[in-house]
């Protein structure tokens, strides 16, 4: 006879690993971007600052998000490098934006980004590492989690056929 109790347990115990390990991992990925929300009156203008090194990836990315965006609103955005070279130079134009770019030496780099509009803006701006594409922790969470999910449905299954035959 199978133990309906046990396989919840077990079953609840994998949901619960499998969803810790997902938010750990979705931490860790957060963790390497900065960012900074402000409101931007006309000609005004913020940094967002990060370091970043080309070992860990040479991948960069920042984004820009304007909370109350409309037609014809436009920013300048520009990312500098630790030697206080432009890398990137752009109009923003659309809301939200992102863009990649390439992390080239060790140290800080900055997103400035300036209100060029007429009227004030909420902008978030954010700089760090592009995310990696799924890895092995990633694929493990999720199988945890399904494998979790399966026993509760079985789990439970088993748990209702014995109390309809305790009940006969």
């Amino acid at each position: 006879m199978v133990n309906s109790k046990a396989i919840l347990i077990i079953s609840g115990i994998l949901v619960i690993a499998g969803i810790l390990i997902s938010f750990f991992q979705s931490e860790t990925e957060t963790s390497n971007l900065a960012s900074s929300q402000q409101d931007l009156s006309p000609g005004s203008s913020m940094n967002v600052t990060n370091s970043l090194d080309p070992i860990k990836s040479k991948d960069g990315v920042y984004s820009i998000q304007i909370s109350d965006f409309k037609d014809g609103d436009i920013l300048s955005a520009n990312v500098v490098d630790p030697n206080g070279n432009f890398i990137v130079t752009k109009s923003i134009t659309k809301s939200p934006f992102q863009e990649n770019f390439t992390i080239s030496s060790t140290g800080t780099y900055e997103l400035k980004i300036q209100n060029t509009a007429q009227g004030d803006m909420q902008v978030l701006g954010i700089i760090g590492y592009y995310p990696e594409g799924a890895t092995l922790l990633d694929v493990f969470s999720v199988i945890i989690l399904i494998a979790g999910l399966s026993g509760l449905a079985i789990g439970m299954m088993y748990f209702i056929k014995n109390r309809s035959k305790r009940a006969n």
